[in-house]
């Protein structure tokens, strides 16, 4: 059998595995208690969240034999029993009760005109004839006023899904008559454990810091992150008897700059130090990290200072708690004016890089201004230690 990948092999089968949308499962599953199935649904959110998924779990569920004639079951579980003949077709793909259509590649009005004439017929089994149609957006304007008439008057066993990750592309003329959910951008820890769980199955030892790595780099996206481990085993593993992941063969697959790096930087700005802060470009221009690439991560790194000084916390900081602990340490020797100085010069510099010649020298240049433009506003704005806040004083009004 050949291999198959983790993103397929681990995609959830029922409501209950999908990561993060309760909002959206917990709707859709009262939805199916109360017999109050629409006829038009838009899923929108990020890639890799779960939209498609969750569309074919819920295109399974309404056809589920148990489901339908169970009513204890319908109540208790409400989840596709993948047992009976139903969910057994689904899940080998020879369903004729659920259609699914790539709108990338079939966004012409022929194309929404055949599906049309597919509507009109009943479902084999079951109730409904479920349509999946992904990247909606990609249809054309003349495709979706085709499309118009059928949505406003479906016929009572059909079900749209409308998957999307441009949900402002959609007309208001079609958005109006579906009912709209937004999946959320899964959260780091989420993407931790079930990558965590993955490696269990699979038999692989695996450091923290290197699933939250992993983690960090897919930004929220579930199948990006299944996707970057698929890609880390691969690397990682070199032979069978030794089936370990350490954070420094991700770091290393993933091309990833250490914390030490940005900490080096608003260590030579704090010091004043140009020597140090050229170390650090010198070590970035040598091993081959993009510098744009660079200057994003730094921005992300002094935001993580405004976290602390805003929120006296370090919660919303994904690191490691040694980590957050040096940025509840180190945040005491800037301002946040002279923070926000320095994030206004990198965007700047982002946009200008971008079309600069020499590079290199440029890069260098940014930098080194970081340690001028902070002193700058130190000078202009003493610091205020961390947790304590000046009283203004009231003006003195004079009769």
């Amino acid at each position: 059998m050949s291999y198959q990948v983790i993103a397929r092999k681990y995609r959830p089968k029922r409501f209950a595995d999908i990561t993060a949308q309760e909002h959206i499962t917990r709707t859709i599953q009262n939805s199916l208690r109360l017999g109050r199935v629409g006829h038009g649904y838009i899923f929108s959110g990020l890639r890799g969240v779960g939209k498609t998924t969750a569309a074919r779990v819920f295109a399974k569920a309404v056809n589920c034999s148990r489901m339908i004639e169970d009513p204890v079951y319908l109540k208790e579980v409400t989840e596709p029993c993948g047992e009976c003949e139903s969910c057994r077709d689904f899940e080998q793909g020879t369903s004729l009760n659920i259609s699914e259509f790539d709108a990338a590649s079939n966004n012409s009005v022929d194309d929404i005109r055949l599906l049309r004439e597919n509507v009109r017929y009943g479902p084999q089994r079951g109730r409904y004839r479920a349509y999946i149609i992904d990247e909606v957006h990609m249809l054309s304007t003349a495709a979706f006023n085709a499309f118009l008439k059928t949505l406003e008057e479906p016929p009572a066993h059909a079900i749209f899904i409308f998957a999307t990750t441009e949900l402002h592309k959609i007309p208001p003329t079609i958005a109006s008559r579906c009912q709209r959910f937004n999946f959320k951008r899964i959260p780091l820890d989420e993407i931790e454990k079930q990558l965590q769980g993955i490696c269990e199955a699979e038999n692989i030892e695996v450091e923290g810091d290197a699933l939250q790595l992993i983690g960090r780099k897919a930004q929220g996206s579930m199948r990006d992150a299944q996707s970057i481990l698929d890609q880390v085993i691969a690397f990682a593993i070199e032979r069978e008897n030794e089936r370990s992941i350490h954070y420094n063969k991700v770091a290393e697959l993933l091309n990833y700059i250490d914390d030490d790096q940005f900490f080096e930087i608003t260590d030579a700005v704090a010091e004043g130090d140009p020597a140090k802060m050229l170390g650090v470009a010198r070590f970035v221009i040598d091993n081959g990290y993009d510098e744009q690439d660079f200057l994003e991560k730094l921005i992300e790194h002094l935001r993580n200072f405004l976290i602390v000084y805003n929120l006296r916390s370090t919660r919303l900081i994904e690191r490691p708690e040694l980590v957050k602990e040096r940025y509840q340490r180190d945040a005491k020797r800037f301002t946040p004016p002279a923070i926000m100085h320095m994030i206004d010069l990198l965007l700047q510099a982002q946009k200008e890089l971008k079309f600069q010649f020499e590079y290199q020298f440029r890069f260098e240049l940014v930098l080194l201004k970081l340690i001028e433009v902070s002193h700058i506003v130190e000078a202009a704005s003493p610091a205020v230690p961390l947790g304590v806040v000046s009283e203004k004083k009231k003006p003195v009004i004079e009769r």
